[in-house]
């Protein structure tokens, strides 16, 4: 799918049920349930560079017999998300990597948090979001690379996370949807509802989607 840019990134943690977490204080990422990494400075943000999205289809294996191309076996997909990140809210991003708050430091724990993802973009032509969708899945980081600034430039990394898609019950054990603003019966709450669960009040009501406005150098 020929896609443009990438206009921002959704992310939830969720509970038992299959729900998003509402609540900080519950151990969610807001008080909506679903937290948009944006732009805001104020947010502690500063949005996304890339999401590299792996694995959408299993690797056909060929099946032989008496010496002819008779099949193949199409397994599952196993998706996967490198995400690329100027900044991001330091709480939000260590509750989603499942570190613990603890005497004003971040600690790992044993416990496995299970996240929701949205990767938002726009198609070539009608500039008309798509979203590709993970309803379940795991946020880790495996390195921080802090690296000296020197007397001239300053030297900033950028945050590295890898998303790790899980089979998802509200998608009939599949790992991943890919919305379009332009498909029939499109809705933006019927997505974060299936997407978020229920229990997100970030999206309450459908409205009309705007789509980022591009200027053109001449």
């Amino acid at each position: 799918m020929a896609v443009v840019g990438l206009y921002t990134t959704y992310v939830g943690i969720k509970g038992e049920d299959g729900n998003v977490i509402v609540g900080v204080d519950k151990g969610g990422v807001s008080e909506t349930g679903v937290y948009e990494i944006d732009t805001s400075k104020k947010n502690g943000n500063l949005g996304a560079t890339t999401a590299n999205i792996t694995g959408l289809s299993g690797t056909v294996t060929k099946v032989y017999g008496n010496d002819a191309l008779v099949d193949v076996s199409n397994p599952p997909s196993a998706p996967s998300v490198a995400l690329t990140y100027n900044q991001i809210n330091v709480a939000v991003k260590q509750a989603l990597l499942g570190r613990k708050l603890s005497n004003g430091g971040y600690v790992d724990t044993d416990d496995t948090v299970e996240s929701a993802l949205i990767v938002e973009s726009h198609d070539e032509i009608e500039n008309k979001a798509i979203y590709f969708a993970f309803p379940r899945g795991v946020f880790n980081e495996t390195q921080q690379n802090v690296q000296s600034n020197t007397d001239t430039a300053q030297t900033r990394e950028t945050e590295q996370m890898t998303f790790t898609a899980l089979a998802s019950p509200a998608l009939g054990n599949k790992t991943y949807k890919i919305y379009y603003e332009g498909a029939k019966d499109f809705s933006m709450k019927k997505m974060f509802d299936e997407v978020f669960g229920s229990a997100q009040t970030f999206i309450k009501a459908d409205t009309q989607h705007s789509a980022p406005q591009v200027s053109e150098s001449h």
